[in-house]
């Protein structure tokens, strides 16, 4: 019998989602199969008629294909873009698995089982190392709202321990900071922000954040910081590829050759000046002299650092250090 509380168009609709799409398109019949199968409801195919005919004056994207049948056309999200969200839920390591799997069945809710099928790529999320902090979408709320009402947060600041155990750090006491932005860096999720201890900027890990609260007080602008008068995020995140803190140099890098300057972009964006004189291509930017550092010994088969100096040394003595761990070990 069918339900009060609900009418026949919304079973109608919970079908044609679920069952249709445009390769499986359903006749009347096969609607009222699974209506009586699914819900014990017995509707007759004038009424299944009728009900379609609603959701179309309704909006919903319904196509007819004569004898052959019919289907839910539109959804939620083109086939693209639910791809791209979905490789994106993947992607990011800071979701529990979990929760990332909760994420894909919302964003593919309007889709059919067979359409679902297209998107199981489950197979991916627990290969990837990741936080199981379940209080990370919490955290990114409380931090929006912070962000909008101009207030400081404090927090725990965890990491694991050498027994694999998540632990607070600074001996279990809070941070209070000044929150300014949540970055999406290579899978990882940041807040820049302000440690009210210091006049810099800073960079934590969201889904190390546990513990969360918003204090009622009035955030630092990070216009107000040293240097900061005229702070740019994007110029930040081009300059902080790896997230880490620090000061950033005006750097000049010599390229082996020009598909290198793919590698290149791919890091910093566009956001550089390539030269090529003679035979030789170098490449000036501006970066975080850390992360400079961390990418030129990943790429240092291709990739030299020309100034400044100091940088070159920096990375000098980095490998002079892993030469002698390894020329002791031999």
């Amino acid at each position: 019998m069918l339900n009060e509380k609900k009418s026949s168009v919304l079973y109608v609709l919970e079908v044609l989602k679920e069952f249709s799409d445009k390769n499986h398109p359903m006749t009347y019949l096969a609607i009222a199969d699974k209506l009586q199968k699914l819900y014990g409801i017995e509707i007759e195919r004038k009424t299944i008629a009728r009900d379609v005919d609603i959701l179309i004056d309704k909006g919903y994207d319904i196509i007819k294909r004569g004898n052959y049948g019919l289907y839910l056309g539109m959804r939620d999200f083109e086939e693209g873009e639910l791809l791209f969200l979905i490789d994106a839920v993947y992607s990011s390591r800071s979701i529990p698995t979990k929760y990332a799997r909760d994420l894909v069945e919302k964003l593919t809710a309007s889709y059919s089982n067979f359409e679902k099928k297209r998107f199981a790529y489950l197979e991916k999320l627990d290969q990837q190392g990741r936080f199981d902090n379940k209080q990370i979408f919490y955290t990114i709320e409380i931090l929006n709202e912070a962000i909008e009402r101009g207030k400081k947060v404090k927090f725990l600041y965890n990491a694991f321990g050498i027994d694999k155990k998540f632990k607070p750090k600074n001996g279990g006491k809070f941070y209070t900071v000044n929150p300014y932005y949540l970055v999406n860096s290579r899978g990882k999720y940041y807040l820049v922000c302000n440690y009210e201890k210091y006049d810099n900027l800073a960079n934590y890990k969201i889904e190390a954040i546990s513990n969360i609260e918003i204090v009622d007080e009035d955030a630092r602008p990070v216009q107000s910081l040293p240097g900061q008068k005229d702070f740019s995020i994007k110029q930040y995140i081009n300059e902080h590829i790896y997230m880490v803190a620090g000061k950033s140099v005006q750097a000049t890098l010599k390229l082996d050759n020009e598909d290198r300057i793919n590698d290149v972009i791919d890091w910093f964006s566009d956001n550089v000046r390539v030269v090529k004189q003679q035979e030789n291509v170098f490449v000036d930017l501006t970066v975080n002299e850390e992360a400079l550092v961390y990418w030129a010994l990943q790429y240092g088969q291709a990739v030299e650092i020309v100034k400044p100096l100091s940088t070159r040394q920096k990375v000098k003595d980095v490998l002079l250090q892993m030469i002698k761990k390894y020329e002791e070990n031999c």
